[in-house]
């Protein structure tokens, strides 16, 4: 009796040959560059030959059920005809094995060659991140730049050459723990754990969801940071270009918080409109009232999502008397600082040293020698 091997992905696969998908919603810029499956899918299975079909394919017929087994694959005990992913990763042949290996190598910049590059596993890109492309991975590390792309990363994320933003000034990057990288230019960084930026962070914006380390020079961005912030270098400039610190709320919620406001504003023009159109008609007597009952029925219910995120803010108040700045080098006139609800405006120049909350003030004082990084 022959047997024929069913396979669940493209044993022909070449990520060098990938095109987009022919549907009429598909994006030009993903190019299907990696075969994705996670642990405890099904890869192949043995069938009779008799099932495979009109036209089946020589190469994957057997003389025996065999399942070509390779390494992160198993095989069911109860189930022996099937193989299954072990591990999450991506799927290929290797020496006539079904095989999953949990690393992609990207060995090129992600760009119009690659394409936009998913991956369930972790990635190594050993070029740079071309403007309008994307890659994400649970942890990630890129070789050179992201140059207006996006890098997002399930756990870790470091850029060793560093992240600029392009032409649109529209590049990302997000962590779902550390972020690490050589310098943050026109960039939104966000990070759940810590960021160390290993150069300057200059005219970005940053949410640290623990402590943010920046060891040279920081300005012309807002940085929100639960924890505290150390700047080796320098916080703000001679020019006074504008610099502002918020520390002790959770940066997440800020950027919550930020989308309803967003959300709150348009939704009042919206209703503003509406009630200028429909003047004084009863409800449900055309569809602009109607549209305008639903316009104001959103606006109260975004209403309450920020009075409960604002009571959000209360808890992290009291949590928040370890947040501070570290600053051994310069602090210039004109950076913002905020801890919690209290605020400062620097008037003057400081040199080594450390911004703290004290009794609802924020106070200077000089830095302790165990506070240099």
């Amino acid at each position: 009796m022959q047997y024929y091997l069913r396979h669940y992905f493209d044993p022909d696969f070449d990520h060098l040959r990938a095109r987009p998908a022919e549907t009429e919603n598909s994006d030009l810029y993903s190019l299907g560059y990696v075969q994705n499956v996670i642990a405890g899918q099904l890869l192949a299975e043995i069938i009779p030959l008799a099932e495979a079909g009109p036209r089946p394919d020589h190469r994957f017929i057997l003389d025996s059920p065999d399942l070509p087994a390779g390494a992160n694959t198993r095989i069911e005990p109860a189930f022996p005809r099937y193989l299954l992913a072990d591990a999450n990763g991506y799927v290929f042949y290797y020496q006539g094995k079904i095989t999953v290996k949990g690393l992609l190598n990207v060995r090129q910049d992600v760009s119009f060659h690659t394409g936009n590059v998913f991956f369930v596993g972790d990635m190594a890109v050993h070029g740079s991140v071309r403007a309008g492309f994307s890659v994400q991975a649970n942890n990630l590390r890129i070789r050179e730049m992201v140059e207006g792309g996006v890098a997002r990363s399930r756990r870790d994320l470091m850029v060793e050459g560093g992240a600029r933003g392009g032409a649109s000034q529209n590049c990302l990057l997000d962590s779902g723990d550390r972020l690490l990288a050589a310098f943050l230019e026109k960039v939104e960084a966000r990070s759940k754990g810590n960021m160390v930026i290993d150069k300057y962070c200059l005219y970005s914006t940053v949410y640290a969801g623990a402590n943010l380390v920046v060891r040279e020079q920081l300005y012309g961005s807002t940085v929100n940071a639960l924890g505290s912030v150390y700047v080796g270098g320098q916080v703000g400039n001679r020019a006074g270009i504008p610099t502002k610190i918020f520390l002790g709320y959770d940066p997440m919620r800020i950027r919550t918080l930020e989308k309803i406001e967003e959300a709150i504003a348009d939704l009042s023009q919206s209703v503003t409109h509406l009630k200028a159109v429909a003047g004084h008609l009863p409800p449900d007597s055309n569809e602009t009232s109607r549209k305008l009952a639903r316009q104001q029925e959103q606006l109260q219910t975004v209403l309450r999502h920020r009075t409960e995120l604002l009571e959000s803010f209360d808890r992290d108040e009291s949590q928040m008397g370890g947040s501070c700045l570290k600053v051994p080098g310069k602090v210039y006139p004109g950076v913002e600082i905020s801890i919690g609800r209290s605020f400062t405006l620097v008037e003057r120049m400081y040199e080594n040293v450390l911004f703290r909350l004290c009794y609802q003030d924020i106070i200077v004082e000089p830095l302790p020698r165990n506070g240099r990084h």
